[in-house]
């Protein structure tokens, strides 16, 4: 069926139900409900919505005006040592540089440094030379000094109470960092390494004037991370209401020339559809109000809607670790495969998100490079294989319908960041189709902090869903940094305990490997290792869904700098008032 046929049908759903009733008070309940009745059918978007060209008239750029945009989960830190929260990534963003960037395409762009460096003959050294003139935003040069020092926090021995993410990777590969000058950066590394540039070639940098002579243990608390009192981005950090609100000022001093905007604001709400409901009013300019609302902010005269797959997936994540009471059951990975099996994939994408998302088993996206269009396994939705699986391995549905063995019931939590109605309603919708099966599957909804504290550090879940979004277009970012063994550590990103020798060997492999097509055909291989493990089962790439009101200009957000890089917030501007 054509989505020409499908909108009407969703039309006179809505009058039945009441639009505003359906997306303000509708609970992941009511959409599970609906979902099995099928009632809630194909919502495909329509296929003339309006595009960014269609935005404010054509004119000069104007100076002025604070832009608002909306999102529903607050900001964990402002350190970009150590983070790769999406949500803070907003912030960290406006406020610093690195010395590359990229483009909405995944391009990489010079930023503080002058040119995108090529390595030495031997692959060893990368040699970067700044921008000249470049100034924090009180006046001080930004130096390559500033270069070194954030980067020696994240890798040498001395700074080892210094706690950063990407510590594993770069005490792997990192020899030294130098300035030999205060324009000139040297970085040596102990082993050819291909994604360096694109992974981390563009963390901020921190100014070693304000907090260098801080202690690296008192610098992982230290006020600074929510507070910073200098920046060298678009932006400078003015206040940040917790649960509320981020108030930023445009930086005057910034090396691209200071924006068009006077200032922008991070305004949070309670969830998606406040947001949808935001957007319509004018509260919030620009906002990912999610899939929920793609139809109904069709009618909002005032917002140009814009959709494109991420370069990422929404994953569901077990525990493994042997030492944790999930690993009974989850230990197994046939119990895993059943799990997947279980699922119906299409019919998630197509009525919680709306046809804003597609189905997929790899854990690369389907825009990388790099993606196995060719999985030896896959996982279509099949209840009888999930039930042929469970029984094999010796879980037995008991007089209550669960299944069992060894005393020990196959139930368990599964865990997302509360706010968010898709994916709330996808844990509803999982708990229904698993009950299917045997399965005893509680959602449990839980602070979007709380979540990455659980995947990095706490590490008590069962399951957790999570989206995973490439901030790098080098696969290295999603495969290496959540499944390999080095990533198990306090701090790292595989709160999984994921382990498998042969993933660890190929992902180093295919980092040590500058060809671009001898690295595709070994991360085929790991991608058909990790859809056998499924330690991590893929459920959809979703679509990036925004909202922009048609005053704003410039807002050219595109798969890699929805959560990244805007390299263009410079030149965005306001076409009149709300």
């Amino acid at each position: 069926m054509s989505s020409d046929e499908t909108y009407p049908m969703f039309e006179q759903f809505l009058q039945v139900w009441s639009r505003r009733r359906f997306f303000k008070a509708v609970a992941a309940s009511a959409v599970w409900a609906a979902f099995r009745a099928g009632d809630v059918e194909c919502l495909a978007a329509q296929p003339n919505s309006p595009r960014l060209s269609a935005q404010a008239p054509a004119g000069p750029p104007r100076k002025g005006g604070q832009l608002v945009e909306g999102g529903f989960a607050d900001v964990t830190t402002l350190n970009s040592l150590n983070t790769l929260d999406n949500v803070s990534t907003w912030i960290i963003i406006l406020l610093g540089d690195g010395l590359l960037d990229i483009t909405s395409a995944g391009e990489l762009i010079p930023a503080l440094a002058s040119e995108v460096p090529k390595p030495s003959a031997d692959q060893l050294t990368y040699t970067f030379k700044l921008r000249s003139g470049i100034e924090w935003s009180d006046g001080h040069p930004l130096t390559a000094e500033d270069v070194a020092f954030s980067y020696r926090l994240m890798f040498v021995p001395e700074t080892k109470d210094f706690i950063s993410l990407f510590r594993p990777a770069l005490e792997q590969f990192l020899s030294s960092v130098d300035a030999p000058d205060p324009a000139t950066i040297v970085f040596r590394l102990k082993k050819p390494w291909a994604p360096f540039l694109a992974e981390y070639g563009r963390i901020r940098i921190q100014p070693k004037h304000m907090i260098g002579a801080v202690s690296p243990k008192a610098l992982n608390t230290h006020p600074f991370w929510s507070a910073p009192t200098v920046s060298s981005g678009p932006f400078k950090f003015v206040k940040w209401d917790k649960g509320q609100q981020v108030v930023l000022a445009r930086n005057d001093r910034y090396w691209r020339g200071p924006a068009l905007l006077d200032g922008y604001v991070m305004k949070l709400v309670p969830n998606a559809v406040v947001l949808a409901e935001q957007l319509r009013t004018g509260e919030v300019d620009v906002a990912q109000p999610d899939a929920t609302a793609w139809v109904s902010l069709a009618s909002a005269k005032n917002i140009v809607r814009k959709s494109f797959l991420l370069p990422g997936a929404t994953w569901y994540v077990y525990n493994l670790d042997p030492t944790k009471p999930s690993y009974k059951l989850f230990g197994d990975k046939n119990v895993r495969k059943a799990l997947q099996y279980s699922l119906d994939r299409v019919r998630i994408a197509r009525t919680i998100y709306f046809e804003q998302a597609v189905t997929g088993d790899c854990e690369l996206p389907s825009v990388s490079w790099a993606y196995n269009s060719h999985l030896h396994n896959t996982y279509p939705f099949n209840k009888n294989r999930a039930e042929e699986l469970l029984d094999a391995a010796g879980w037995v549905r008991g007089a209550d319908g669960v299944r069992a063995k060894g005393g020990t019931k196959l139930a368990f939590e599964i865990l997302t960041n509360a706010g968010n109605k898709v994916r709330e309603s996808i844990l509803v919708a999982m708990q229904g189709m698993w009950k299917d099966v045997g399965v005893d599957a509680t959602p449990r909804p839980i602070q979007n902090s709380q979540l990455v504290a659980q995947l990095t550090s706490i590490r008590t879940f069962d399951v957790m869903l999570r989206v995973a979004l490439a901030n790098s277009p080098d696969p290295d970012e999603l495969l290496g940094g959540f499944f390999t063994t080095s990533g198990t550590v306090t701090g790292g990103l595989n709160g999984m305990h994921y382990s498998n020798p042969e993933v660890d060997k190929l992902i180093d492999q295919a980092a040590a490997t500058t060809s671009p097509s001898v690295r595709k055909e070994i991360y085929a291989r790991v991608q058909d290792l990790l859809s056998d493990d499924l330690p991590a089962a893929p459920l959809v790439y979703q679509k990036g869904v925004w909202g922009i009101n048609k005053r704003v200009v410039g807002w050219n957000v595109g798969p890699y700098n929805t959560t990244n890089n805007r390299p263009w917030i410079k030149d965005v501007w306001l076409a009149g008032t709300k």
